[in-house]
Order: C-alpha cells, then sequence, then structure tokens
C-alpha cells in the first residue's frame, strides 16, 4: 500500500463486525470444496460492504478458481450477462457455446458441466442480482437445484432494502432457500461502537458520524476519506469533495468513466479521453477508482452514480458518442451496451439497429423484460421507418408484453401493430379482414389471441387465462 499505511489504518479496507458472516461463508466454502456445492445468498443494502466480504473471502482462499461477474445496473442488461462474462474467464466448452449464439439450456448445461473438472473448487461470483435480467435469475434456479453434486461454490449479492413486494428476484430467493446446497447470510450496519473505531484520530464525532451515515461502511468510509474537519451534510457531498480534488483532465476522465458504467476498459477509457496510462495510475491513487484484474470499477456502485449524476447534460452527450465510437472501433458486439451509448448519444439510427438486435436476442433467450424494454426503445427511434418495419417492432413488444402478463400494454401494442398493416398490406391480401403475422414472434404467445380475435373492449379479455401451474 502507497505510503507504508498497514490495512488497519486504511478504514476502505478494514472489516469490522462480520467475522461470524466470513466464518459462515468460509465453512460452506470447505463443504463445497469437498463435494457437496453450495449456493451463498449474500443480502444487504448498498454499502454495507457485501463485495468488500467476497474479497476478504477470496483473499484467504488463493488455492481455488474464482470467476468474479456482475449485473449490471446502468443499462438495459444483456440476458445472461454474467454467464459470458464467466465465459470469457474459463474459456473451454462455454466459451465455445457463447461464440455459437447456442440457446439457453445449452448454455445452462455448458456451465454446469465445467464445474469442477479441474479438481479444485470453482468459486462464481455474481454481483448485484437485484438487476439480473429474467434469463439470469433463471440460470440461477438452476444451478441452485443442482450444485449440491458439483465442487462449487456460487456466491449471488443483492440489494434486499428495495425490492418491491412483486420483483422477479422475491420469487426466485423463495425458490431457491428451499433447495438443499442454499444458504444465506444478510450484513447489517455497522453499530456505534464501530464507526467510533473507524474515525479514530479523525477529529469528527463518532455519534454524529453515524446519525449521518446510518452505520452503512461505505458512507463512512467517504466521510473519513473526503478529509473534511466536520461532517458533511450528505455522504454524496463527501464523494464529490474528493472528486472536486482532482485537476480538469482526471476529472473528465473519471466523469468518463462514471458514463462507460460499473466496469470500465481500460483502453476504452484512454480512447475515450486521451488520458495516459500515468493519469489512470493517479486516478486509481485517490482510491476512487480501482484496479478489479483487468478493467477498473469504482469502489463502489453508489459513488459511480454520484459522479454520474453531477454531469452536466449537455457534456453527457458528447462523452456517450465517443464512447459509441470507441465501442464499434472495437467490435463490440453487446447490442444492449451499444442501444445504451447509442440513445445517450442520440444516434437515432444506431439506437434503433442496436436496440432491435438486443430484442431478438433477448427473446431467443427468453429474457422477456429485456426483450420488452428493447423493443421499447427500438419503438421510441422508429419514427422514420416504413410501416411494416414499426408493426413489427409492436408485434414483438406485444408478445413480450403478454409473456409478462401485463395484458393491458400488450393488448395496446397489438392494436399498433394491426393498425400498421392495415395501412401497409391492405393492397396485397384482398379478401381478408387482418394482415397476416409478421415474423412469427406472436404464433406461441398470449399475444397470438389479441393479434388474430382483432380488438376487445378488455384487454384481458382477449387474452387466455394462464395459471401458475401451466406456465
Amino acid at each position: 500500500m502507497a505510503g507504508g499505511e498497514s490495512e488497519r489504518d486504511d478504514p476502505a479496507v478494514r472489516l469490522l463486525e462480520r467475522d461470524s458472516c466470513l466464518a459462515s461463508v468460509g465453512g460452506w466454502a470447505a463443504e463445497a470444496q469437498a463435494g457437496d456445492g453450495r449456493l451463498v445468498l449474500v443480502a444487504g443494502e448498498a454499502g454495507v460492504g457485501k463485495s468488500a466480504l467476497v474479497e476478504r473471502l477470496r483473499a484467504g482462499r488463493t488455492a481455488d478458481r474464482w470467476t468474479v461477474s456482475a449485473c449490471d445496473g446502468l443499462f438495459t442488461p444483456r440476458p445472461l450477462g454474467p454467464l459470458f462474462d464467466i465465459a470469457d474467464q474459463v474459456g473451454g466448452g462455454l466459451r465455445d457455446q457463447c461464440n455459437a449464439g447456442a440457446g439457453r439450456a445449452e448454455l445452462f448445461r455448458a456451465l454446469l458441466h465445467q464445474l469442477g473438472l479441474r479438481g479444485v473448487l470453482d468459486v462464481l461470483v455474481v454481483e448485484d442480482v437485484h438487476w439480473a435480467d429474467e434469463a439470469t435469475l433463471d440460470l440461477l434456479r438452476y444451478l441452485g437445484r443442482r450444485l449440491h453434486r458439483v465442487r462449487a461454490l456460487l456466491i449471488a449479492t443483492y440489494r434486499d432494502d428495495s425490492l418491491a413486494a412483486d420483483d422477479p428476484l422475491r420469487i426466485v430467493l423463495g425458490d431457491l432457500v428451499r433447495q438443499r446446497a442454499t444458504r444465506q447470510v444478510t450484513l447489517e450496519p455497522l453499530s456505534v461502537a464501530a464507526v467510533r473505531e473507524l474515525a479514530a484520530g479523525s477529529g469528527l464525532d463518532p455519534a454524529a458520524l453515524h446519525r449521518l451515515t446510518g452505520g452503512n461502511p461505505f458512507y463512512v468510509t467517504e466521510v473519513l476519506q473526503a478529509g473534511t474537519a466536520a461532517v458533511p451534510v450528505s455522504a454524496r457531498d463527501a464523494t464529490l469533495a474528493r472528486a472536486a480534488g482532482l485537476p480538469g483532465e482526471l476529472r473528465a476522465t473519471l466523469d468518463a468513466a462514471a458514463l462507460i458504467g460499473n466496469r470500465v476498459e481500460p483502453g476504452l477509457l484512454a480512447t475515450v479521453t486521451g488520458c495516459s496510462p500515468a493519469g489512470i495510475d493517479r486516478l486509481l491513487a485517490t482510491g476512487l477508482l480501482v484496479d478489479d484484474g483487468s478493467d477498473l470499477r469504482f469502489r463502489h456502485e453508489i459513488a459511480r452514480l454520484v459522479v454520474q449524476d453531477a454531469v452536466a447534460a449537455h457534456r453527457g452527450t458528447g462523452v456517450h458518442r465517443r464512447i459509441l465510437a470507441a465501442l464499434r472501433d472495437v467490435g463490440c458486439d453487446d447490442d444492449s451496451r451499444m442501444a445504451f451509448h447509442a440513445e445517450a448519444a442520440g444516434d437515432a439510427a444506431a439506437a434503433l439497429r442496436h436496440a432491435r438486435s438486443a430484442a431478438r436476442r433477448a427473446v431467443g433467450l427468453a429474457s422477456h423484460r429485456e426483450a420488452a424494454a428493447q423493443f421499447q426503445r427500438a419503438l421510441r427511434f422508429a419514427g422514420g421507418v416504413g410501416t411494416i418495419e414499426r408493426a413489427e417492432l409492436y408485434e414483438g413488444l406485444a408478445a413480450e408484453l403478454s409473456l409478462l402478463e401485463r395484458y393491458e400494454a400488450a393488448a395496446d401494442a397489438a392494436e399498433r401493430a394491426l393498425s400498421s398493416n392495415r395501412s401497409a398490406r391492405a393492397p396485397s391480401w384482398p379478401g381478408r379482414t387482418r394482415p397476416p403475422p409478421i415474423s412469427g414472434c406472436c404464433t406461441t404467445s398470449p399475444a397470438r389471441s389479441i393479434w388474430h380475435d382483432g380488438p376487445r373492449t378488455s384487454a384481458t379479455a382477449s387474452v387466455p387465462a394462464t395459471s401458475s401451474a401451466t406456465r
């Protein structure tokens, strides 16, 4: 550590009141190493130290094979994004299947088959599953039911403080906790005593610091590292105070990193900003960014969001435009990522093109929420396309919304598709009162009844009821 500081002197790397949690996860790792695989669910509010707990566990288990992935909250996620991240790290048959565009059933089996093959414990980390796409949640279900016979440990972290009652993750958690392989640990905020220990020597009032931060470890360390003489009005102010001390070119680089996303490729950041390796080293020295192997990341998503939200809109558009161009130059094949930056850059043609491709891929992986979101994005930029193409987008949206049981919205999308087709195809199908289906998107979904039966006075009347037993 720079300057010869010890771990005890740096509050950013200290773990207090986490010994019992570490001991529990360590014990489950030992069980997994013996062939009785485990899925460990690590819950807690944002900034409470879930990632820090995982990093401390990893530091003590260097003989294991670790692969780390995360769900991205910046943009509509790429379906099975964590699985593709894992495939890039482990290679083999799983990466071959990913590159070949295999379906999700084949991808799930390929991942399970690859676990434990090398005679060491495979530790898979999936961070932030509260942002997981539908297919990734299904992957967790799949693995949770099968891990007990594999030498593998799967750690999934998630925020438990903002899940709605009907959040899809809640349903998945209800299934997972009943599985033999599943274990749970919940991290609580720090006590006043722990905050007092962290704040020792800072000159700050520990009780006031605890009141401000609620004992949240991230907020506590942000305030302490801001170096202010008094407790700031908010922890957000502490993060901005640290960023404000950067020279102009480094602050611009930090802003660009926040807009790139959770994981920042150093080469991409350099291309977008022109920042030198020495400049990036200076950013790392501030502690706002950390080196995460081949990529960079903010020390916490909270800090990234604070920096992102402080970027003026007119500046952000230009940065997104440069990010989009740089990703295009390196052949980025993540259409979800490209569509997000294209929309933020105001590039309508690119947003439409990538959103449409992302929607089709999501449909193929049965990631219905993500498919619907991408169809909606494509339609926002479809003002200049032909009526047939617009009808295809509406039809795809109707199919995905109906599978999500959002029947009223699905009926509206189907009506819009029907209206577009009436004007576009009327001369080409004489004797018919409705156009033929397009692209086959809706031929196996509840939206088909909306399409073929025509408009109804009630959206739900046009869609057959689907019980949980038949879904």
